[in-house]
């Protein structure tokens, strides 16, 4: 991805655009000289400050402490001097300017041609790094040539701190609020060219180290003075570069962060810089590079016929690889590292969005991000106390394992998160056959939240002794707190049957695991009965008037919302609507009903399925970048493969076109999964819940050709669709048996399997025409 002019106006999104990071540590793309800037930060998972939610009015079970992701000290900053004056892009003429992200190998590149007023000119050439070899470790290689005449050229190299956590936003909830003096200085070190120094945060109790060492050809380079103040450490350094030779400067940072002691903390960042010094810029930069050729080499998505769609694909995985891949022992902020949006919480957007890829591609990974949930069940106890529940209840929106959403309404509420946690770990089990999670970790998580789920929900008479859920949201946040919300019911009725499942598999396969099940939880076999039967009797509702199911059981009460009176500019709706007037109409945030179909298409018939979209469909504004993904997969699963393909490609570019308007405070995590999930799902008809692996194919218009991989129990299978054939391979692993288009079919590395035909989309059927959404 490469920005060929240097532009001031979207120095913002850019700054996200081309951040760097490694699910650990990131790196917005401020330039190194410090100027123009939008929200320079480094920021790293789960480092935190915490802050006490005051309410007008408080009740009882309410989230009591805020957290806010904060950004430590950052050391992107190498400013430029010639004769003691600044050079930056808005002091000084830009005579070229190029700036590449470049995917393939993880590296932010720029270069920059200065003129000064006296005519002379400077060629500045930066690469930068976060390191996926060494999550602790990022670096920027500095290099400077000047092209016409020598000058006295002075460089400091800083480390700066934040003096606050950013400009927040009182009326955007998608943005973070502002905390000051967060970071509280505690001890230092200073050697020479190094530069180490630890901060406490205030109230949370989490201490950074953050470290700088430089390395440069002392012939060329003098280190003059290193120098720190409250804000910054300052290494300077003088340049005698002769006309043509380039100056070469080396930055290595290192951040380590904990609950720990300050001197421990900063005796490993100074590890992490000594052993990057040692092994040397080459080849650290080439160990990272194999890390990434490694992902690549298991994710790539091919798009043959749309060089756009085809970077656009890329980015997207690109997003979440830089969330995730080095995330162990922490989750996935729903911005990544890229920016502090959403102020760095994390959702059920990993386990919904994130983990499908993941699981598919990268296991270990998904593993990890499970394992950061089985850490959590016991704040999840706690948490489900709090509100009145048994079990455990997931904190919808959190860093450090408490619940922190201030609106319970659209926080709390959305218990489904717990049914979202259940069915990802499902997944994980029945697409990789790790069993070792399931019985020593997953069925702790599943025995907990399946007793949420029985004291949530009641045996209504009313309701023909069905099970109902009350007083719950779904994932659409313009209608909160309602009864029976579809999505909740089905997916807390599969939660309890996996759990079911579950349990009885441990007792059978595993008695020692079984035994300590029952004596971490206490549980019995006549409550595994109880759950059988609630999942049973769910209730699901639907209007014969209408021929069509509920979202919820009041939905079709509310008055229809004036989309054709609705301007452009009022979206997204709830920046510019109280909360009462939306919940009052038929207007949906997010697919709710529709994901839902998605998620758990069995639980409907193809006709069913088709009715749904075509209700919800016109009701579903663009107000979330959660939307267009699954909205893709379920109108190719009804035939409309025209909007499939629409929805696909507004998904892949929420980030890339800023569609969304707030690309400035990060990347959309989320989207960028579910734009994989819409192009497997959708477009290569792929099922996993079934007893084999399921594809029915379809290429969409845009594409000559798509190629991609997924593990499937070990095995490595590369799907090919072309437009008159699709071929199934192993790249490696053991054979793979599958169905296409319902033929049973079994490849093995020695023996691809093709199928011809034509696999060019069609929509199928009268009313399958393209529609509009706002």
């Amino acid at each position: 991805m490469v920005e060929r002019a240097y532009n001031p106006d979207f120095v913002a999104q850019t700054e996200t655009l081309f951040a760097v990071s490694n699910g650990f540590l990131g790196i917005r793309a401020s330039f190194e000289e410090g100027q123009p800037s939008y929200r320079p930060a480094t920021l790293l998972n789960g480092f935190h400050e915490t802050w006490p939610i005051v309410y007008p009015e408080a009740a009882h079970g309410f989230a009591t402490t805020g957290q806010t992701i904060v950004p430590v000290p950052d050391g992107t900053t190498i400013r430029l001097f010639v004769d003691d004056d600044p050079v930056s892009c808005e002091s000084t003429e830009v005579r070229e300017f190029e700036r590449a992200l470049d995917m393939r190998r993880g590296v932010l590149e720029r270069s920059v041609v200065y003129q000064l007023a006296d005519g002379r000119r400077f060629r500045l050439r930066t690469t930068r790094f976060v390191s996926l070899a060494q999550r602790h470790l990022a670096c920027i290689r500095y290099e400077l040539t000047a092209l016409d005449a020598p000058g006295h050229l002075t460089l400091s190299s800083e480390l700066v701190t934040p003096q606050s956590a950013v400009e927040g936003s009182t009326n955007d909830p998608r943005q973070t609020r502002a905390l000051t003096d967060v970071l509280q200085p505690d001890v230092e070190s200073v050697e020479d060219v190094r530069v180490i120094r630890t901060y406490r945060t205030s109230r949370s109790g989490l201490v950074v180290a953050a470290g700088m060492d430089h390395e440069c050809d002392q012939s060329v380079i003098t280190h003059v003075r290193t120098t720190l103040d409250a804000g910054r450490a300052h290494v300077v350094f003088e340049v005698h570069a002769r006309p043509g030779q380039t100056a070469t400067l080396t930055k290595w940072l290192a951040y380590h962060y904990d609950a720990a002691d300050a001197t421990d903390l900063s005796n490993r960042a100074g590890l992490t810089l000594y052993r990057a010094r040692a092994v040397g810029y080459a080849a650290a930069l080439a160990e990272h590079e194999r890390q990434i050729g490694d992902f690549w080499a298991r994710s790539d998505v091919v798009w043959e016929g749309r060089p756009a769609a085809q970077q656009a694909l890329h980015f997207n995985l690109f997003s979440v690889m830089q969330a995730a891949l080095r995330s162990e022992g922490y989750g996935v902020p729903a911005k990544g590292l890229t920016g502090t949006g959403y102020e760095g919480h994390y959702f059920w957007d990993t386990e919904a969005y994130v983990l499908p890829f993941l699981i598919h591609t990268t296991p270990a990974v998904a593993r990890s991000l499970l394992m950061h949930r089985v850490r959590m069940l016991p704040d999840a106890r706690r948490r489900a106390r709090e509100v009145g529940c048994a079990g455990a209840l997931f904190p919808w929106r959190t860093i450090n394992g408490d619940e922190a959403s201030a609106y319970y309404a659209a926080g709390t509420a959305q218990y489904h998160i717990d049914a979202d946690i259940a069915y990802a770990l499902d997944q994980y089990v029945r697409v990789t056959g790790d069993t070792d999670m399931l019985f020593r970790h997953g069925v702790e998580i599943l025995v907990e939240t399946a007793r949420m789920w029985k004291d949530l929900g009641f045996i209504s008479e009313r309701h023909g002794g069905r099970f109902v859920i009350d007083k719950a949201t779904g994932p659409d946040e313009y209608n909160t707190v309602v009864d029976n919300n579809l999505f909740t019911n089905l997916m807390a009725a599969e939660n309890l049957r996996i759990a079911a499942d579950a349990v009885e598999r441990v007792r059978s396969e595993s008695p020692p695991d079984y035994r300590r099940l029952v004596d971490r939880t206490g549980l019995d076999d006549a409550e595994v009965a109880t759950w059988r039967h609630a999942a049973e009797q769910i209730y699901i509702p639907y209007d014969e008037q209408a021929g069509v199911h509920l979202q919820d059981d009041g939905f079709l009460d509310r008055a229809p919302w004036d989309f054709a009176g609705t301007p452009p500019d009022r979206y997204p709706l709830l920046l510019h609507y109280h909360p009462l007037v939306i919940y009052r109409h038929q207007v949906i945030k997010q697919a709710d009903v529709i994901f839902a179909t998605v998620l758990l298409p069995d639980r409907f018939t193809a006709q069913e399925r088709r009715r749904i979209f075509d209700y919800y469909d016109p009701l579903t504004t663009g107000d979330s970048s959660l939307s267009e993904c699954i909205q893709a997969i379920a109108a190719a699963d009804v035939g409309k493969y025209r909007s499939a393909e629409e929805y696909l490609i507004d998904a892949a570019a929420v980030d890339m076109a800023d569609t969304a308007g707030n690309l400035r405070d990060g990347v959309h995590v989320a989207s960028a999964g579910g734009t994989w999930m819409a192009l497997v799902y959708a477009f290569a008809g792929y099922r996993w819940r079934t007893q084999r692996p399921q594809f029915s194919p379809m290429l969409p218009t845009r594409a000559r050709r798509l190629r991609f991989p997924l593990q499937i129990r070990g095995s490595l299978l590369e799907v090919d669709i072309e437009e008159h054939l699709v071929t199934y391979s192993i790249r490696n692993g053991g054979p793979v048996t599958a169905q296409h288009n319902g033929r049973e079919f079994t490849v093995t590395a020695s023996s691809p399997v093709s199928f011809p035909g034509d696999y060019r989309t069609h929509d199928a059927g009268p009313g399958s025409a393209d529609h509009t959404v706002v």
